[in-house]
């Protein structure tokens, strides 16, 4: 039979140490080792078994004592290794004579469990946690060095001892370890990749497949870390892109993406609001940023509580811009919602104790279908309403009409007309309006009031152009030409009459204003004292801190400064006190009802002491009958201006250019 084994087999004799049996296959693994023996392995038979050992004693010590039997041992023979297995063969009698060998080439293995060692080293020292498990009974059958650390971290949310984990249930790890069975008991189902919550830790879990060279499957290979932080980190950078950061409302880009996903349903039925606050920027810049934060805070609570409901979305655009969505509503819905809003938004907000701050909302109301299907046209017809909110007078709201587009669309060419004119500058033009000192009748000023008449539309109104101006960022530009052409004719009046030029607030709070009034005055050679701007209470409104430095070097100049059309604004006095005006006109709207309204000739009347009183010059405008004349007299107003006095009319050089253009037009009227 051991002739037959295809193993080594050999025996022998505990008397003597030598080897009396060995077999074919021990004499030929043998063979393959015989420079390391150091004998010719034929003769093995009859030799002692001293030949395979370094120390004999110590082996003859083992085979002697039978209890020790038996044995098994792994020899190193130069790049070679031997499993040894020694086994006591007994006689007759019971005594252990023989002992018999049995013994393989085990190179491979070595050199196979020595890499399995190497890669196990490695797996422990790897950063990421490594488990392995058996795919039948689900035990873990592997942690390295790193498992066994990051589950000491998280020990008290375990059901059992870190230490305890080797050969435990994967089971532990789960609420519902059937299905997890499943997943890792069929490799079809790898790789596999699940975050998992253990108490107030996440857990981030990757299962692959362990195969074999033959590709059996040999089980699953678990690798996972802690990432609570990585977790918490990811949900504030998704808050960070898609949510506003002061009020936590849904930002521009997260609002557009909800806007263009409700579009894409079929049969869209969609309300769309912007909201634009009245005054934010005057609180804010009045009280400081944090203040205006604070508010801009509270907006947004009020909103998200008027508008808390599923088919709702609130989000912050920028700045005081807000918009909000409502799905499956339409005009009727948007409206009913945009009049409530103006009504919460104006509500006063108590920001700090001794804080109290008011503002308004303008809203323009925009739905899907009436009003488009597209994301784009939407947004833009919203806006529309918005701006026709604000031009009515805001703290109120507009819903989309045709109209407003086509307004918006001549609104565009008026601009572009503009500007071709502004880069000719032939269609451009100054009348002057005398203003009288009603004590001698002489004229101390005349106002320039810009004139522009376009070759097809005629006469275009101050009123109409000047905002478009305004809007577009020309006006600027248009104040420019204005203080150049004044100063150019009031050289040339032969009465050395002031000439007097309306500032836009759009034009103030820049620091420039100062410099183009210095280089107008130089290219013309008009004596500053000669030269008075007039701007209304509204332009200091905004920004009023950086208005009045413009101003201040305006009249370091030695140019006077005119506050226009008093009583209108929303804290005269208050202007009056901040700083020292040269000159009041009174609005028009008073001094025309002054004849039949006792309240508007008081107001005329008091203001006209006013300026008495601070030794300030006042200016009654719109007096166009004798009566008005008379009134403003009577008052004590110290200058007066309107069409009983005299109509704006050209300079001297442009009369015969505008009774053309005039003539021209009266033609084309007769013709037509």
């Amino acid at each position: 039979m051991f002739n037959a084994l295809p193993v080594g087999a050999m025996t022998c004799n505990l008397d003597t140490f030598v080897i009396d049996y060995a077999n074919p296959y021990s004499i030929g693994l043998l063979q393959s080792i015989q420079e390391t023996l150091g004998f010719d392995p034929a003769n093995i038979v009859g030799t002692s078994i001293d030949v395979f050992h370094k120390e004999p004693l110590h082996q003859r010590t083992l085979l002697s004592d039978a209890a020790r039997l038996p044995h098994k041992a792994r020899i190193c023979f130069g790049k070679e290794w031997l499993d040894l297995h020694i086994h006591p063969l007994p006689d007759s009698t019971g005594r252990v004579s023989r002992a018999l060998l049995v013994w393989a080439i085990a190179t491979a293995e070595v050199a196979k469990e020595q890499e399995e060692y190497r890669l196990l080293r490695m797996i422990d020292d790897m950063p990421v946690a490594v488990m392995t498990v058996d795919p039948v009974t689900f035990n873990i059958t592997y942690l390295n060095e790193t498992s066994k650390q990051t589950l000491g971290e998280i020990k008290d949310l375990l059901p059992i001892k870190p230490s305890e984990l080797l050969g435990a249930s994967i089971d532990v790890f789960h609420r519902h370890p059937e299905h997890q069975r499943r997943l890792l008991s069929d490799p079809a189902n790898l790789p596999h990749h699940a975050r998992i919550k253990l108490g107030a830790e996440v857990l981030d879990l990757q299962v692959s497949a362990v195969t074999g060279t033959d590709g059996v499957y040999l089980g699953p290979m678990l690798t996972w870390s802690v990432i609570t932080k990585q977790v918490a980190a990811e949900a504030r950078i998704q808050q960070l892109a898609h949510f506003d950061t002061l009020t936590a409302l849904a930002n521009r880009n997260t609002f557009r993406e909800h806007l263009t996903a409700c579009l894409s349903r079929p049969d869209p039925r969609l309300g769309l609001l912007f909201i634009d606050l009245d005054g934010f920027k005057f609180v804010n810049d009045s009280n400081g940023h944090l203040v205006g934060d604070m508010l801009l805070a509270r907006v947004a609570d009020r909103l998200r509580a008027r508008c808390a409901h599923p088919n709702i979305m609130v989000a912050r655009l920028g700045g005081d811009e807000f918009a909000i969505l409502i799905t499956d509503a339409g005009i009727v819905e948007a409206t009913e919602l945009a009049e409530a809003l103006v009504r919460e938004i104006v509500a006063p907000y108590q920001i700090e104790a001794d804080r109290r701050l008011e503002i308004g909302a303008s809203i323009g109301v925009a739905a899907t279908p009436e009003h488009g299907v597209d994301s784009e046209l939407l947004l833009s017809r919203a806006d529309m309403a918005l701006y026709a909110a604000k031009a009515a007078g805001k703290k109120t709201f507009r819903v989309f009409t045709p109209e407003l587009e086509t307004r918006l669309h001549e609104r565009v060419r008026l601009e572009l007309k503009l500007r071709e004119a502004l880069g000719k500058k032939d269609s451009l033009f100054l009348f002057y309006q005398p203003i009288i000192d009603l004590a001698t009748g002489r004229v101390t000023a005349r106002e320039g009031l810009i004139r522009w008449h376009h070759h097809i539309r005629g006469w275009i109104s101050p009123g109409e152009f000047i905002g478009v101006a305004e809007d577009s960022g020309l006006i600027d530009e248009l104040g420019v030409w204005v203080l150049n052409r004044a100063c150019e004719d009031a050289v040339s009046w032969d009465d050395d009459a002031r000439v007097a030029v309306n500032v836009s607030a759009k034009q103030l709070g820049k620091g420039t204003l100062a410099t183009t009034i210095l280089q107008a005055l130089v290219r013309a050679g008009l004596e500053p004292s000669r030269l008075e701007i007039e701007i209304t209470e509204s332009a200091l409104l905004a920004d009023e801190l950086d208005c009045l430095a413009d101003l201040r070097r305006v009249r370091d100049l030695g140019v006077r400064v005119a506050l226009d059309d008093f009583g209108t604004g929303f804290s005269s006095l208050a202007h009056l006190r901040s700083f020292p005006f040269d000159k009041i006109k009174i609005d028009g709207s008073f001094v025309q009802d002054a004849v039949q309204r006792a309240d508007c000739a008081a107001i005329v009347g008091v203001v006209a002491d006013l300026g008495k009183r601070l030794g300030v010059t006042t200016v009654a405008e719109n007096v166009e009958t004798q009566a008005h004349l008379d009134l403003v007299e009577a008052e004590g107003c110290t200058e007066v201006q309107g069409y009983l006095l005299g109509s704006p009319a050209p300079s001297a050089r442009d009369a015969p250019i505008i009774a053309e253009l005039n003539r021209a037009a009266s033609q084309k009227t007769v013709a037509a």
